[in-house]
């Protein structure tokens, strides 16, 4: 029997800049506790992202200290208070690209946004810096929670995938900048069918019988509204 240990733990407080104004959970969270919705490790630089109900995301370091793994704020993503109507809301999840220069998180109320995220000189010190690049709307409902993101296309992961409670599968430019209102298309719509998880072939496999430049991907969806007798479904798609 494998017995896992835990390695490191860490706790979330709120910022001292006034985002505690936000609460969620409302009558249900009286202390306006933090919530973790999401966490994502990137392998290519150590860093741990985590998207919290207070509308931000803590970027942590897990890098080698003399053998040692220790734990490290890095940074704080959040857009200013007030920028949205009606506040930014919760995040319910994030996803890096393989670089772990790129990060996209996901809010509730229906809206993606992108971030680049680049090591500085800051007087002999590395020290890492985030900037907002794009605001992705328009293609999911508005005010439905998104339930995840995955970078995908290629080898420079050109486009990205978003998902959630309206049932929909929206494709975007990866590389976006500013505001944009509207994806590059909407791989699925079913109004009764929330997707909760999804996940894309790494590698695109090319089929047997098509020509040689032709290459094929294959995604999994999975959600529903209630689950019957043969439990929830699940669908396989071919792109």
């Amino acid at each position: 029997m494998i017995i896992f240990h835990p390695h490191l733990s860490f706790r979330f407080s709120h910022l001292q800049d006034g985002s505690d104004v936000y609460q969620f959970g409302g009558a249900r969270n009286p202390d306006n506790e933090l919530y973790v919705f999401d966490a994502s490790y990137c392998e290519s630089n150590d860093l741990v992202g985590t998207a919290l109900s207070d509308g931000t995301c803590r970027v942590q370091s897990l890098a080698d200290c003399d053998n040692e793994p220790y734990f490290q704020d890095q940074c704080v993503l959040s857009l200013p208070p007030g920028y949205f109507p009606g506040g930014v809301g919760h995040l319910t999840a994030l996803f890096w690209d393989k670089s772990g220069t790129r990060l996209a998180t996901c809010i509730a109320s229906g809206r993606v946004v992108l971030w680049l995220l680049q090591l500085v000189d800051r007087g002999g010190v590395q020290a890492l810096h985030p900037s907002c690049i794009s605001v992705l709307q328009g293609g999911h409902d508005a005010g439905r929670p998104l339930f995840g993101a995955k970078y995908c296309g290629g080898e420079n992961q050109e486009l990205l995938m978003t998902w959630g409670v309206d049932g929909k599968v929206c494709v975007w430019d990866s590389f976006s900048v500013g505001e944009v209102v509207s994806p590059l298309c909407t791989l699925i719509s079913h109004a009764n069918y929330p997707i909760y998880a999804l996940d894309i072939t790494d590698d695109e496999m090319k089929s047997k019988d098509q020509a040689a430049d032709t290459q094929k991907v294959c995604i999994a969806v999975g959600g529903g509204a209630d689950s019957g007798f043969l439990g929830m479904p699940a669908y396989l798609y071919d792109l």
